[in-house]
């Protein structure tokens, strides 16, 4: 498991790696029907993994609209952790929480390409 991200490591290389924790977290079927203070958590959960995928994949970089998905997940997280009860896995919403943190904390938003940057 990983453990909170040393200042000198690359938040891309954290999210990675808290990313594939998830993903080799075996799938509790209960999870399917866990709603929270009105958050589905199954959907946060792929919504949020197509983000991380992209944020990766993309070097750290997300454009505003994944941002403010990001963000929107990252609040329902900070509704939903308090409220989990003890046997909802809350260790695999903690890392979702994690997660979202890291990319919102260090996203570089993708550079503007301004038509007279495109070749005539």
């Amino acid at each position: 498991m990983m453990q909170d991200m040393d200042v000198a490591e690359d938040p891309v290389a954290v999210l990675a790696a808290l990313r594939e924790d998830h993903r080799n977290e075996p799938w509790d079927h209960r999870w399917n029907d866990l709603e929270v203070e009105g958050v589905d958590l199954v959907s946060l959960d792929t919504r949020l993994e197509g983000c991380t995928f992209t944020w990766v994949a993309n070097g750290g970089s997300l454009p505003e609209r994944g941002m403010a998905t990001v963000r929107l997940i990252l609040g329902q997280l900070e509704t939903v952790l308090p409220e989990l009860a003890a046997d909802d896995s809350q260790h695999v919403w903690h890392r979702l929480h994690r997660m979202a943190q890291l990319i919102v904390a260090h996203n570089t938003p993708p550079t503007e390409v301004s038509s007279s940057d495109l070749p005539a």
